[in-house]
């Protein structure tokens, strides 16, 4: 099992038990494949056994951080410590690697992924936000393509706000418990209520950003539940004329003022009905 993956386009290579020693020594300038297989089993092994290694980014290329990483751990096995990886040094960073138990995929890996990384994890991280967007639609659906760009930030920011977190877009360990939690209930169909918090303004025509995106994603989801028969909206961010008359019918619906306008009772009452939609 891949124990610490950082980077989606590895070779097949390195699902083996033991990779073979490539045969040519790999130092500085050296790129490719087998690169970033030991780039990837010394950010495992970091993770699991030694962890005062330098944590590498997985890019295939030979640079002075990995030099210095494999100097590091070279020292740490009483290897020849010259940042060079030939046969010897290959063969204990492989066995070091293999002996590391199976990991939860799970299991928060220890440190926060941010905008920049790749890998498994950052895969994981998708798929379970793409998992809760069918009910928690002002997310944004992605590709679970393994980079951490600006529409996984984005899902992830748009998740903080539904859940109480603090919205950085980045995933350290409380986002990251929380969406395997929500995607968790997902799956089972036990939804987790949201607590999205008003912003602390009106929202009204003109209106944009991710509170119109919660607003509008709640009210089609009340809207759906209670059959009221309302528009579809868009769930865009955008407080447009029809996102104004669908608050308005909503407002009707449940004896508030009906000014089409999201304050402060306005926005606690969608948010009421759309965890009762759940």
């Amino acid at each position: 099992m891949i124990y610490d993956i950082v980077n989606e386009n590895i070779t097949e290579n390195i699902m083996a038990t033991s990779p073979v020693y490539p045969g040519i020594p790999l130092r500085m300038g050296s790129s490719g494949s087998n690169v970033t297989i030991m780039q990837s089993y010394l950010n495992a092994i970091k993770t699991g056994k030694y962890p005062s290694l330098t944590r590498l980014t997985v890019d295939g290329r030979f640079g002075q951080a990995t030099k210095n990483t494999v100097i590091q751990y070279q020292r740490l096995k009483g290897l020849a410590a010259d940042g060079v990886i030939g046969q010897m040094t290959w063969n204990a960073i492989v066995a070091d690697y293999n002996s590391l138990p199976p990991v939860d995929p799970d299991a928060y890996p220890g440190t926060p992924l941010r905008p920049g990384d790749s890998g498994r994890q950052v895969v994981n991280m998708q798929t379970r936000l793409n998992n809760v967007h069918p009910v928690y639609t002002a997310i944004n659906y992605q590709s679970a393509d393994g980079k951490y760009g600006t529409n996984m930030t984005n899902a992830v920011r748009r998740f903080q706000g539904q859940f109480g977190l603090t919205t950085d877009g980045i995933i350290g360990q409380q986002t990251w418990d929380k969406i395997v939690a929500v995607s968790k209930g997902v799956t089972d169909k036990n939804n987790t209520s949201v607590t999205s918090q008003y912003p602390g303004y009106v929202l009204n025509t003109g209106s944009q950003g991710d509170s119109v995106r919660f607003i509008q994603s709640y009210l089609n989801a009340v809207n759906s539940y209670i059959g009221a028969g309302w528009p579809t909206l868009t769930v865009d961010g955008i407080y447009g004329n029809m996102t104004k008359q669908v608050v308005r019918n909503f407002q009707s619906k449940y004896n508030l003022k009906a000014d089409g306008i999201v304050g402060r009772n306005t926005w606690a009452f969608i948010i009421r009905r759309f965890n009762n939609s759940l």
